[in-house]
């Protein structure tokens, strides 16, 4: 015999599903998980995934990876993934860069192989204390920008998204490999280009899922996030040269 009371139940349960939906529908919300739907990932242990996990899911399942991020993301995991990467990221440099700091040596006042090797540690070292720097301040960045467009989500989640959207990247230490260590035609470094255009892409759209599903607003919502720092870099870009621009004009005039 059925219970009415368990009837009840589901069919409560499928209003408020229903209704949920079409309030999302209603709003132009196009997040592909629902508030609900992220509660019941959380639950049910997708946020604590290993790296090879979360590696595999930022790369070909975005939009539930980082559904799972929303609430609790997985901090001390995507650290280790982020230092990993950028570390990786420098090693290759190391492996690489002196093949083309050969032509650095002609340049007066920088010769021998001393000389080369110090510029490169210090390359290789900065470099990656302005990766943390960076992931820092344009997660803080994009966490203000995307709650003055109307998200709710959290800085830690932000952050957490900001530090593996750039995972497309690794499929480019292999190629910076293989153009060090072989005579590469024109056809080679033109088919590089693009793929170094296509992973860039790549991450700029994870970025993009990420935010959304982290702060539960519109895909467009969190395209004006991601774009709005380079709009804003363009414009201060823009008023620097016209303000150098009338000054050295205004240094001419006065000359005659």
């Amino acid at each position: 015999m059925d219970n009415p009371q368990k009837n009840n139940d589901h069919l409560w349960s499928t209003d408020i599903s229903d209704a949920q939906i079409s309030s999302d529908e209603d709003s132009g919300n196009e997040n592909v998980y629902l508030a609900e739907q992220k509660d019941n990932i959380l639950n049910s242990n997708q946020a604590k995934k290993g790296i090879l996990e979360i590696f595999y899911g930022v790369l070909f399942e975005p939009a539930r990876t980082f559904a799972g991020f929303a609430q609790k993301p997985p901090i001390f995991t995507i650290t280790i993934i982020f230092v990993a990467f950028n570390l990786a990221e420098a090693l290759t440099d190391i492996f690489t860069t002196p093949v083309y700091l050969d032509k650095i040596g002609e340049l007066p006042g920088i010769a021998g192989a001393g000389a080369k090797q110090a510029m490169l540690s210090f390359a290789v070292i900065a470099g990656f204390l302005f990766s943390l720097i960076k992931w820092f301040f344009m997660a803080g960045l994009l966490h203000l920008l995307a709650e003055l467009y109307g998200g709710n989500g959290t800085a830690r989640s932000v952050w957490a998204v900001y530090g593996v959207a750039g995972l497309p990247a690794v499929f480019m230490i292999p190629v910076q490999i293989i153009i060090s260590l072989f005579t590469t035609g024109e056809s080679f470094d033109y088919i590089a280009g693009l793929l170094t255009l296509g992973l860039y892409a790549w991450g700029v759209i994870l970025l993009i899922i990420g935010l959304r599903e982290v702060h539960h607003f519109s895909t467009g919502r969190a395209v004006f996030t991601v774009v709005t720092p380079g709009l804003m870099l363009l414009f201060l870009t823009m008023i620097t040269l016209i303000f150098i621009g009338t000054t050295v004009s205004t240094i001419i005039m006065q000359g005659f």
